[in-house]
């Protein structure tokens, strides 16, 4: 299905009805949005494994506009105030009321940017193996650490350039590196969508990815939010996360780390999934 949001098509695929019987009642559910990573991907990647809440939930993935099955929209428009400012405007198309919004990845870097711009309007909030800022020096410590000067040395060159040579040689040097006790799901990764031009904008010289800050603004978010990262992280690493977690109200936040886990969290331990459902729950 697609909708018009800020001038794009944008795609969504539902799972789970959002009013359901309950004896002489329909029982209305949450609504749970998912965010997915990239940018240049799709939501293919969170499923079938999300199809679990749909119990309790309304579960809806979204494509961001310039990926996936939605439009691309101009380059231009490609920046995570104009990526977070879709989410609000299609919740509101929708009538999504105070919705769970799970973002992993860069999908947790847009929910940032969505819930400090329109704080009033989460209902709860889950980043999964994300950050506000970049921060190279830790992630080049993890990735020499785990994949030695090798890794370093594709990753740094990566960081500098951003080009499609640097890309290459990252991809093939340093995204294994991204789990550790379980290989992401290779027939997931097979069924999305790509497209290269987004997250070579996004890495590029023009794009975001090594220059934004959302750090100032982590302040703003008014709703329960669970952060989870994994101790094995090279790209969004530990001490992301903590400053995330530092950074929201104590009564508010809850912050998971787990051993013996890369970025691939929902691939590398499967607690995870315990955990979303608690807080999701609670």
């Amino acid at each position: 299905m697609r909708i018009d949001v800020n001038g794009v098509r944008i795609f969504f695929d539902v799972e789970g009805a959002k009013l359901v019987p309950d004896g002489p009642i329909m029982r209305e559910k949450p609504t749970l949005i998912l965010l997915h990573g990239g940018p240049g991907m799709d939501h293919a990647h969170l499923k079938p494994a999300f199809s679990q809440f749909a119990d309790t939930c309304q579960v809806i993935y979204i494509d961001h506009r310039g990926n996936g099955r939605s439009e691309r929209g101009e380059a231009s428009t490609w920046r995570l105030s104009q990526w977070g400012d879709d989410l609000f405007a299609f919740c509101e198309a929708l009538e999504i009321e105070k919705p769970i919004v799970l973002g992993t990845s860069f999908g947790g870097i847009v929910a940032i940017a969505y819930a400090t711009r329109h704080p009033e309007h989460p209902g709860k909030l889950i980043l999964a193996s994300t950050q506000a800022t970049f921060n190279a020096a830790a992630s080049l410590a993890v990735f020499e650490r785990l994949g030695g000067a090798a890794a370093r040395d594709a990753a740094d060159g990566f960081f500098a350039k951003g080009d499609a040579a640097s890309l290459e040689r990252y991809a093939r040097i340093c995204l294994p590196l991204y789990t550790r006790r379980h290989p992401a799901d290779a027939e997931a990764m097979g069924r999305c969508i790509p497209n290269p031009a987004v997250l070579e904008h996004y890495f590029g010289a023009e794009g975001e990815a090594f220059k934004v800050d959302l750090r100032p603004d982590l302040s703003r978010i008014a709703c329960p939010t669970l952060v989870l990262v994994g101790d094995d992280d090279p790209i969004t690493p530990v001490e992301s996360s903590a400053e995330i977690a530092a950074a929201i109200s104590s009564n508010l936040v809850q912050f998971v780390r787990y051993p013996d886990t890369g970025h691939t969290i929902l691939d590398d331990e499967p607690r995870s999934f315990a955990d979303i459902r608690r807080f999701m729950l609670s």
